[in-house]
């Protein structure tokens, strides 16, 4: 195993007929196949409150993956991409967009008004690219919208 991380895993329990989300600790091979997994989810930990939080901003990264699901396949069990995938509704470009211009604010509120920006021109370069890609990303979803709503 090479590497690992956290990943969450949709569970189906036929006996209830419920659907629950979990995090699982996800180990891989040296080229990115999955190894193995925890078989029980874990929880967030910390030896003090900057772990912690590193240890909960590492959980949430998870989110941004795609959900695995567990699956019999030759007999042994797999992880495999959950077929579950959610419905994209006119709705969700304008959520989207609102967003985007949220974290444009938050970006600037947090970092581009620090004094440092101003003072060092790479810092002042690279956030600067940030703030582009965040206004192009704005910029992409309001023409999807628009493309979506005119077909």
């Amino acid at each position: 195993m090479s590497a690992w991380d956290y990943r969450v895993i949709r569970k189906e329990h036929k006996e209830t007929n419920s659907i629950t989300y979990h995090i699982h600790e996800v180990y891989y091979s040296d080229n990115g196949t999955i190894e193995s997994w925890t078989e029980r989810p874990v929880q967030p930990l910390g030896e003090n409150l900057f772990e912690l939080r590193e240890d909960i901003r590492y959980f949430l990264r998870a989110f941004r993956r795609p959900v695995l699901e567990e699956k019999i396949i030759e007999g042994k069990p797999q992880l495999v991409n959950d077929d579950d995938h959610y419905e994209i509704n006119p709705g969700h470009y304008f959520e989207f967009m609102d967003r985007t211009s949220i974290a444009l604010d938050y970006v600037y509120q947090f970092l581009g008004s620090h004094p440092l920006i101003s003072k060092e021109p790479q810092l002042k370069a690279v956030y600067q690219k940030v703030e582009d890609a965040l206004a192009d990303l704005y910029q992409l979803s309001g023409r999807l919208d628009d493309k979506q709503e005119n077909n």
